[in-house]
């Protein structure tokens, strides 16, 4: 039998995509994918270092690890942002680790492995640089994500990722198009465009020309649906949500993380947008594009914020309106210019705003949701949850689930909207729906 592989992977989209592509390197040497860790000869994590929550997941599984070597001859690589940034301290305070790799140079995970085989225990953490074309091994059916950019240059004070994945660079617009045709040849409906910060593409290399201009050059190509994230208000322009506004098959949905509504705590953050910038960025996309669904993410207990700057947040998001929000409480990440700073409010009043913003976003998607029912909208089914029922999203990123419905993963479907909650719809396939293409 053939060797197998093991991925468990932490974090965004990036470091999902990133594991197909470590994947995809393992099944060009040898090792078939397995999601039974039990029957692996090689584990690997993908780790995220965002925040320190998702650092503590992840050594706590380390554990299951150890249990697995204890039993049997088994591999364990470790690698990812925690891996870049944490660097060889891992390796003293985890035996269990036969080989370290960071976020860049993945080309070489292979002869890492061969050389942990071999019972070598191998560091290899270069600063990342450039870009990578890696095979890929898609765990989805349905969406095909395609990096078109790496790293952030922007630098915000709370925000690890400059250190753990670089500065940004950007991929050569002919390898992202190249991608896509061959996603769109191999059946997949939906293309997921990636970055640290989608917005900033080609400020690094003039040449390749800004965001708007590769959105709409993948918009021609002809793929049913396109999504892009994660974008920066910084960095958002007009000439963006054009192009969304004029390509049907560009989604009707921006992700755009507001992370406060305090101006004072935005300067700390080094955001480079007042609250006011944010809500005319807001309110220009729903004067262009009719409909869309703005999501974000927030962070509560940022050091040093006051009840004022809160309320400033609260403020923000009952006028902003919010589809859905992600948000998470303060913590200091080793090496940003935020965790020099006293982590000053209490964890108690971070829970307690945490739970107001999600009541408050619980209530506003409700009251948006609820104004779906009755209507027919289009839904790209994804797979079945935990239930059996078929599930997908509307072209504006709203989850719809369809109880009982004999939809497969893939097919469009027209879906009359029965049932609302805060976190998504339930509905019934009404009519057969044509596969859309550009227009």
């Amino acid at each position: 039998m053939g060797k197998k592989a093991y991925i468990e992977t932490w974090g965004c989209q990036m470091n999902v995509h990133q594991s197909e592509r470590i994947a995809g390197l393992l099944a060009r040497a040898g090792y078939e994918p397995t999601d039974d860790i039990s029957t692996a000869d090689l584990i690997v994590f993908n780790t995220c270092a965002v925040r320190q929550k998702a650092e503590e997941k992840v050594y706590g599984r380390i554990g299951e690890v150890m249990e697995q070597k204890r039993t049997r001859p088994v591999l364990f690589g470790f690698g990812g942002c925690i891996g870049q940034v944490r660097g060889e301290a891992l390796l003293r305070r985890f035996p269990a680790i036969d080989f370290l790799f960071g976020t860049s140079d993945l080309n070489a995970l292979p002869d890492l492995v061969a050389r942990a085989a071999a019972g070598v225990r191998v560091v290899h953490l270069p600063p990342p640089r450039g870009t990578e074309e890696l095979p890929v091994r898609r765990a989805s059916r349905v969406t095909a994500m395609v990096t078109i950019s790496e790293g952030c240059s922007n630098g915000c004070s709370y925000c690890i990722v400059p250190r753990a994945r670089g500065p940004l660079r950007s991929r050569p617009p002919e390898y992202v198009l190249r991608e896509v045709e061959e996603a769109l040849a191999a059946g997949y409906k939906e293309v997921l465009l990636l970055g640290q910060n989608v917005d900033s593409y080609g400020r690094d290399r003039p040449e390749y020309g800004d965001f708007a201009a590769l959105l709409e050059q993948v918009a021609r190509l002809g793929v049913p649906r396109i999504r892009f994230t994660s974008s920066h208000p910084r960095d958002m322009t007009t000439r963006v949500l054009e192009a969304v506004a004029a390509h049907r098959n560009v989604c009707n949905h921006i992700h755009l993380a507001v992370q406060s509504g305090s101006d004072r705590i935005l300067r700390e953050m080094n955001r480079g947008y007042t609250a006011g910038e944010f809500l005319d960025i807001v309110k220009r996309a729903r004067e262009l594009i009719p409909g869309i669904n703005v999501t974000t993410d927030i962070i509560v207990g940022y050091p040093g914020e006051t009840e004022a700057d809160f309320r400033a947040t609260i403020e923000l998001i009952e006028e902003a309106r919010f589809g859905t929000i992600f948000v998470a409480k303060y913590s200091p990440r080793p090496g940003t210019r935020s965790s020099r700073l006293p982590d000053d409010v209490p964890p108690e009043v971070k829970e307690a705003r945490l739970q107001e913003v999600l009541a408050l976003s619980r209530r506003i998607g409700l009251e948006i949701n609820q104004r779906f029912i009755g209507r027919t909208v289009e839904v790209l089914i994804e797979g079945r949850n935990r239930n059996g029922d078929p599930y997908g999203r509307t072209d504006d990123h709203r989850t719809v689930v369809l109880p009982g419905a004999t939809v497969e993963a893939g097919e469009f479907a027209v879906v009359r909207i029965t049932r609302a909650t805060s976190a998504g719809l339930h509905g019934e396939p009404a009519v057969p729906l044509e596969v859309k293409g550009e227009g």
